[in-house]
């Protein structure tokens, strides 16, 4: 008789394409946790379904027969394959030993070789004599090896779910979600077999067990991908958060980035986003060598990755957590003295030599020759006095980095150590240009009036041209792709800032090509970043310290230090040589 297509077949036909989806989506996890098992087990029962929805379409006894024959055949390892998912899922996989496999494997192969044998000893089933086909199947009478499948199958589902409530008893609340998932999953095909049996099923004579048996799988793949069973469990982020420092970044078992906090974001550039892999992260790093690499961001604060592989509470290797210690005060205070330690051998061992030589000269010279020596051995003596006296400040400046800012009226701060520099550069001619009461949540406001002092200081003692013009502006920025903050400008009409000064400090320590007369900028450069500021220099194009000619708080600096409109001095003249730059206060 011809096969047709009926409503119950079109049911099985659609189960069977969830079962190949099912199929799918185990073979991507393959490399995980029950992925290969996953498929395993929705191959055979996709190919039972689909033996079964064959089956129903043919309207002759024989055919029926032989369908239902290689359906049952095929479903006989079930109960197995499903017992091995769940003890891949509760990580006990070592008691699935070889022998123990083997013996379980005898029953499915028992029941598959009496199934095949059946016509001579009818123990699985047998056909009532003058059997038809009705409703689109045919009555078997099942046989007494057919129902002890059927309790080894129970039984190893009961064990399946045991073992898994079992997790959810021992291990953390966290595991509720999925625990329910996994333990429910089993329930559509086992009560659609219960109803087929006690002749209670929704289609009369028809075993929906192979057909629900997708909602099964569903199930199982939700909880397992879905709500991050294997790669992702919540008892790693929990212990991970907990363990680990300032910021944190969890990757699951490939590398793949699954969990980010908003410090790591902050920090890492290119910012992490779940989805991205870790060489995206850190394109010029193996992974393998991220212990123990340093990262700066944007507000030069420092931090270690400390690198650590991710275990449940099964001991099962989940993922891996980066950790960002924060190490900002240790990485600036290794800097300061490898700075100071280097410029000061370095200073001291050329001026030495230099004032050694001159005391020769005194020693061995005429009384001219040594007049002049005895000045050069003063200079040199006065610069070293300098260096040490710097070196003293280096060694005072407070970590204040770490510390909650307060708000400070910036344009004070900065107008008073402009006075105190014009104080001491009668020669030198100041202006000073500062919106009133510009604020900026600062840790130290009297570092930044120590800053101020010491780009100043550059900018007149590098400078060789007479008639020196220094302008210091304070202003509020704000632009749309930024946050408001407080620019504090220093401009020149002299030199500016030697190139060996800016590379060094672009460098971020002393070395031997790129080295410092002097710890001035770095002094200025260390009150800046401890503030959460950031210096930077003019790109040598010629800027404008700005045009504004209002006095701060509508009353002249005084003691030496004009405003715009007051200087002889055009702003034309100057060149932006350094910008210190502040956040403002939220509000």
């Amino acid at each position: 008789m011809a096969w047709y297509l009926s409503p119950i077949s079109a049911l099985g036909f659609a189960a069977v394409g969830v079962h190949a989806a099912l199929v799918a989506v185990g073979w991507r996890h393959r490399e995980s946790r029950c992925g290969p098992e996953i498929a395993a087990l929705h191959v055979l029962v996709g190919l039972s379904a689909l033996a079964y929805a064959i089956q129903i379409g043919f309207g002759s006894v024989a055919m029926q027969r032989r369908w239902w024959q290689v359906a049952f055949a095929l479903s006989t390892g079930v109960p197995i394959l499903w017992l091995v998912v769940v003890v891949q899922y509760v990580s006990r996989s070592q008691w699935l030993t070889a022998r123990r496999a083997a013996l379980l494997a005898l029953e499915p192969l028992a029941v598959l070789v009496a199934t095949a044998t059946n016509p001579m000893h009818h123990l699985v089933w047998t056909l009532p004599s003058g059997s038809t086909v009705v409703d689109s199947t045919v009555q078997v009478a099942f046989g007494p090896l057919y129902y002890l499948h059927v309790v080894f199958a129970y039984t190893a589902v009961a064990i399946g779910m045991g073992l898994i409530l079992l997790v959810g008893i021992r291990m953390s609340l966290l595991y509720w979600k999925q625990v329910a998932v996994l333990a429910v999953a089993p329930l559509p095909p086992f009560l659609s077999h219960v109803a087929f049996l006690l002749g209670m099923s929704p289609i009369p004579g028809v075993d929906l067990t192979s057909f629900t048996f997708a909602i099964t799988g569903v199930l199982v793949v939700l909880g397992l991908y879905h709500f991050d069973l294997l790669e992702r469990v919540p008892v790693a982020r929990r212990r991970a958060f907990e363990a680990m420092g300032d910021g944190l970044v969890v990757l699951d078992s490939d590398r793949v980035v699954v969990e980010v906090d908003d410090t790591a974001r902050r920090v890492l550039d290119p910012s992490p986003d779940p989805g991205d892999h870790v060489s995206d992260v850190f394109p010029e790093h193996a992974f393998e060598d991220l212990k123990g690499t340093t990262v700066t961001d944007g507000r030069s604060r420092a931090y270690d990755i400390r690198l650590s592989e991710l275990s449940d509470e099964r001991g099962d290797e989940v993922g891996y957590a980066l950790a960002l210690r924060d190490v900002t005060g240790r990485h600036r205070y290794e800097q300061r003295l490898e700075v100071a330690n280097r410029i000061l051998r370095h200073n001291l061992r050329n001026d030495m030599n230099v004032v050694r030589g001159y005391a020769d000269i005194v020693a061995s010279g005429t009384a001219d020759d040594a007049e002049r020596a005895a000045e050069s051995i003063l200079s040199r003596t006065d610069d070293l006095l300098t260096v040490s006296d710097k070196a003293r400040k280096v060694s005072e400046l407070k970590e204040t980095h770490s510390e909650t800012p307060t708000v400070h009226d910036v344009t004070e701060v900065v107008a008073s150590a402009v006075r105190r520099a014009a104080r001491g550069y009668p020669d030198v001619e100041f202006a000073f240009d500062g919106d009133a009461h510009a604020r900026a949540a600062l840790t130290d406001a009297n570092s930044i009036g120590t800053a101020t002092e010491e780009l100043i200081e550059l900018l007149v003692t590098e400078s060789d041209s007479e008639g020196l013009r220094v302008r210091v502006s304070v202003e509020r920025e704000a632009t749309a792709d930024s946050e408001p903050s407080i620019a504090v400008r220093f401009a020149s009409s002299g030199d500016g800032i030697p190139e060996v000064e800016r590379r060094a400090l672009d460098a971020g320590s002393e070395t031997p090509l790129q080295h410092a007369e002097g710890l001035g900028l770095w002094l200025a450069y260390w009150c800046v970043i401890e503030n959460g500021g950031e210096l930077r220099f003019a790109d040598g194009s010629g800027g404008s310290a700005g045009d504004r000619d209002a006095p701060v708080d509508g009353d002249s600096p005084g003691d030496g230090v004009d405003s715009p409109a007051e200087g002889t001095a055009a702003a034309t003249d100057f060149r932006t040589i350094v910008t210190l730059r502040f956040s403002e206060p939220d509000e």
